[in-house]
């Protein structure tokens, strides 16, 4: 991915690097939320828990309505996840934009370096009355200090690696151009896009259910070793989808529909 003159070129390198670390941050919070509409479909849509409750009826149109509302908002809320660079946006595209450059990547590294090579420890603070011994054992931490620098130098370079090499894979894939062709035709904005040329992803992939799915799943994993490089921590994704289905457990798994039908013939 080239980064885009109009945006994040005319940033001075420390801000880019600092903007990309916020909307790093942000972006698992977006994801986090977009776990609690994906676990709710689930419900919703991919299983007949609510679905098996409702008779052929009037009711059974408004229900159809209501699972295309959830699924096309989530959707939404994914696309917007990979929408292209822009100074306003928390996209994966943004972050990479915002990073793609030798300089600022090499300056994360070697400030991720900077940091173990110089950890403190409680031998510093609290030293051996035995000189020999604290010598020795300074020795040890010192080569030990450097052992780790280096290693989470090198882990902070791989995840950038992985992350960018995912996200030209996901950006070039049919799945997200059907994705974001059919937001932009159906949901979003009511575009009238040109048809698709014979060498378009649009052409050989059509939008399905569990598409959602997979493109989450994917996204997740440049997140986590975005935040990971950028941040220096992991975010607990499992956990947070745990929370996110057994919320809408709860909530899904005890609504009833009663009665439908009834009221509109005692009306």
């Amino acid at each position: 991915m080239k980064t885009p003159k109009s945006f994040a070129g005319a940033i001075p390198d420390q801000d880019r690097l600092t903007t990309a670390k916020e909307r790093a941050d942000h972006l698992v919070d977006h994801i986090a939320s977009l776990f609690t509409m994906h676990e709710a479909n689930r419900f919703v849509i991919y299983s007949d828990v609510l679905a098996k409750q409702i008779p052929p009826s009037y009711a059974a149109h408004a229900f159809n309505q209501f699972q295309q509302s959830m699924h096309l908002f989530e959707l939404v809320r994914l696309c917007a996840l990979w929408d292209k660079p822009a100074k306003d946006r928390e996209s994966i595209p943004t972050i990479m934009a915002l990073i793609d450059k030798t300089e600022i990547v090499e300056s994360l590294i070697a400030s991720t370096h900077r940091y173990y090579a110089n950890e403190v420890t409680a031998a510093y603070l609290n030293p051996s009355t035995d000189p020999q011994h604290h010598a020795a054992y300074q020795a040890w931490w010192d080569e030990e200090r450097k052992r780790r620098a280096d290693e989470e130098a090198a882990k902070v370079r791989t995840w950038l690696i992985e992350a960018r090499t995912q996200a030209d894979t996901i950006q070039a894939s049919p799945e997200l151009a059907a994705l974001r062709n059919f937001r932009d035709s159906y949901i979003a904005h009511n575009l009238r896009l040109p048809e698709p040329s014979l060498n378009s992803p649009a052409t050989v992939h059509q939008v399905k259910y569990g598409d959602e799915t997979k493109l989450l799943d994917q996204t997740i994993k440049i997140a986590d070793n975005l935040h990971l490089a950028l941040n220096g921590t992991s975010f607990d994704w499992d956990g947070s989808r745990e929370i996110a289905e057994n919320n809408a457990r709860d909530l899904w798994e005890a609504c009833q529909f009663v009665g439908i039908g009834r009221m509109r013939r005692q009306s």
